[in-house]
């Protein structure tokens, strides 16, 4: 793959990060330069605060899909790891973006509770207590992608360098 756009996306602490970072350092070390695209980073970094009400997922996953767009559009690589569980912004990939490959890292929400530092997030403090409002896959509806080019259970036997594995030979067969 010499450009394009690598989606990748799941619930929060599934390991888009950790797996896209691997994407990206195997990349690197094959010759590539991907550009990568976090979306907890964007969205630290972006010089307006965007809520986690459906309306602001929707602009700022939207936001993510045009930049992803505009730099492949211009000849890079991107790997781009974000919630954006909406069917409007994975349709709008696909009608789109050239290259694009949909990667949907899944795990239930029982071992998401279990994973440091999500406990509070989606455990009996948080989420499940109402105490924590907007969180996609609990409490907001989740819009699960409808055709992944790749499903990968990121759980159990499933190590984020094997998922790494698994998204390298669908981009770079």
């Amino acid at each position: 793959m010499k450009h394009g756009v690598v989606w990748i996306t799941g619930l929060s602490g599934v390991g888009k990060s950790t797996v896209a970072r691997l994407v990206a350092d195997r990349l690197i070390a094959s010759g590539k330069r991907p550009i990568l695209l976090d979306g907890d980073r964007l969205r630290e970094i972006l010089p307006v605060a965007f809520g986690y009400e459906k309306a602001d997922r929707r602009r700022l996953a939207m936001f993510y899909a045009q930049l992803a767009h505009q730099l492949a559009a211009q000849g890079h690589l991107v790997v781009c790891s974000t919630i954006s569980l909406l069917h409007e912004v994975h349709d709008w990939n696909r009608r789109h973006t050239p290259g694009y490959v949909e990667v949907w890292l899944r795990a239930p929400i029982e071992e998401l509770r279990t994973r440091e530092g999500r406990a509070a997030f989606y455990g009996p403090e948080g989420a499940d207590a109402g105490t924590l409002r907007g969180v996609v896959g609990v409490d907001t509806r989740a819009e699960f992608p409808r055709a992944p080019d790749l499903v990968i259970e990121n759980h159990g036997e499933t190590t984020a360098e094997r998922a790494a594995d698994l998204i390298m030979r669908a981009v770079m067969p």
